[in-house]
């Protein structure tokens, strides 16, 4: 039910975000040359370097992200291995005494 809700907000977002790209893109026309240490820009528009910007912090953020991701992922099928032998343990467990208790009663 609230997925159609999730859907128009990020849809929302979106739109406003290039609405506002678009606007700064048309405010800022002006060429810029990029200067680092070792290595230079050829002249572009604030916006597409800040486009660029945004678009490396977005990849490196994943990047950082999937380590994290692939971790835990790990970690999780661990720990359903260790849950599912923990259960057939218990299962044996149950009909030994069962048994136990059968033979137990059988004297």
């Amino acid at each position: 039910m609230l997925k159609w809700l999730k859907r128009v907000i990020y849809t929302v977002l979106v739109l406003f975000f290039l609405a506002v790209g678009v606007f700064f893109a048309i405010r800022n026309p002006q060429l810029i040359k990029l200067d680092l240490v070792f290595w230079q820009g050829p002249e572009l528009s604030v916006a597409l370097y800040i486009l660029l910007a945004f678009t490396f912090g977005a990849c490196v953020a994943l990047l950082v992200s999937s380590v994290t991701y692939f971790r835990s992922e790990r970690q999780i099928r661990v720990l359903s291995r260790k849950y599912e032998k923990t259960l057939d343990e218990v299962d044996l467990l149950r009909k030994a005494s069962i048994t136990k208790e059968l033979s137990v009663g059988e004297e």
